[in-house]
């Protein structure tokens, strides 16, 4: 068995940027991710308020500096945005790429399997490993939490294509909501460059509208017959399908020697879905609070970490959980989203009223 001081499982933001953090302080850390490869239905927007200094190699695809939000009668609603839109796999690697140049440790295909029975270790297919500190990074279905006994997340299930020879609306990214298409949450069109976008959508299966079709459907019914569809005519070239979590934060993220970062933390949130700048930022949070455990070689000291990052992103994931919650109750038919909008996303004034 193999000696870490830290393991982290899941190699996305938030699992890369704790380990580069600590690999940077000079401490033994192993990266175990299940895929082969980074992926994620998501259409990669990240804002320029993110705390970090992003990789030179990260694959930026197009600038972002308006969202466009459209009623179900196709009315609209813009709003000033500062980000841009990265192509997700690439934009992973990136990360995971800084952390082992830093000195990590990183098994791709390695899904994690059990944790030692004496909670100091893990086994994963092909091996096992020691850890003064685990770090379950790995999403919204996460094994950590799941061998912790933890429940199971609320969720929303997304699905996206990449459509090429299309023309998207310059530097906007557009938000439809329309329960024929994607009950209980909402379409998207990203521009990826100038003749392609990234089209995908959520639905939720929490939404008391239901949702009788699955989300590929539902997304191949948005394409083919909404009042975009004669701007969706492209080249389907990647299709993605995945899940990410709506239940807001989890009661606890740290118990013991194991922190719970990123979605596996319900760090994403519950209205917008959007999750890479809050996972990088509880990343960072949580890279400190572990070398400051370590060379104290004090584990109480990681529940600093859990305090801060509530005071970071516990009022703004409350609040979203709330118009979340309202979501599920009013059912979100066309009539009551037409009507009731305003009141329940985050471009909107009254969303903050």
């Amino acid at each position: 068995m193999t000696d870490y001081d830290v393991i982290v499982i899941g190699a996305g933001p938030a699992g890369s940027t704790v380990a580069k953090i600590a690999a940077n302080a000079g401490y033994r850390v192993l990266m175990l991710e299940k895929k082969a490869s980074c992926n994620s239905p998501c259409a990669g927007y990240v804002g320029y308020t993110i705390n970090t200094e992003l990789p030179e190699n990260c694959a930026i695809q197009s600038r972002i500096t308006r969202m466009r939000t459209y009623f179900p009668d196709m009315t609209f609603h813009d709003f000033p945005l500062n980000g841009f839109v990265v192509d997700r796999p690439s934009f992973d690697m990136a990360l995971a790429e800084e952390a082992r140049n830093s000195g990590v440790d990183i098994r791709w295909g390695s899904p994690l399997t059990d944790l030692t029975p004496d909670g100091d270790g893990v086994m994963f297919r092909g091996g096992e490993a020691s850890g003064k500190i685990i770090v379950g990074a790995d999403g919204v279905f996460s094994k950590t939490a799941s061998l912790l006994e933890l429940s199971r997340q609320d969720i929303a299930v997304c699905a996206q294509y990449h459509l090429k020879g299309i023309e998207p609306l310059e530097n906007t990214s557009e938000i439809f909501f329309n329960a024929d298409y994607a009950p209980g949450a909402y379409a998207w069109i990203y521009p990826s460059g100038p003749d392609s976008a990234k089209v995908g959508l959520g639905i939720t299966i929490t939404s008391s509208t239901g949702g009788s079709r699955s989300v590929h459907d539902y997304l191949d019914a948005f394409i083919n017959e909404s009042e975009v569809a004669n701007r969706l005519g492209g080249e389907k070239t990647e299709y993605t399908v995945g899940a990410l979590p709506v239940g807001g934060l989890r009661e606890k993220l740290c118990i013991g020697n194991v922190m719970l970062v990123g979605d596996s933390a319900g760090m994403a949130d519950p209205i917008t879905g959007a999750g890479i700048n809050n996972a990088i930022l509880a990343g960072e949070v949580a890279g400190k609070a572990i070398i400051n455990s370590l060379e104290n070689d004090d584990l109480v000291l990681l529940t600093r970490y859990e305090r801060q990052v509530r005071r970071l992103l516990e009022r703004p994931l409350t609040r979203s959980l709330e118009k979340r919650g309202q979501m599920n109750i009013l059912g979100t038919p066309n009539e009551v989203l037409q009507e009731r909008l305003p009141e329940l996303w985050v471009t909107f004034k009254e969303y903050w009223g």
